[in-house]
């Protein structure tokens, strides 16, 4: 299953090799999401599906749209 990923600031070090169309193995929650990834769920803030606010039991979906945003993310 294809999803387009964005892990921003220091999240990008756990960002697999094509983010922009990432190979899940299956619909997943965020929380299973951020496991999969190997990412520490206390450095996760929030998450964004498809542009809305998630919750790590929103469901990702085919060709939906994840980004994961840590406690630090200047601008």
């Amino acid at each position: 299953m294809r999803i387009h990923l964005v892990l921003e600031a220091i999240l990008e070090r756990y960002a697999p090799e094509n983010a922009g169309a990432c190979e899940i193995p299956a619909e997943m929650t965020v929380g299973e999401l951020i496991r999969h990834l190997g990412i520490p769920e206390d450095l996760v803030m929030f998450a964004i599906v498809d542009g809305h606010m998630a919750t790590r039991e929103t469901v990702v979906r085919e060709n939906a749209s994840v980004s994961l945003c840590p406690y630090i993310c200047g601008g």
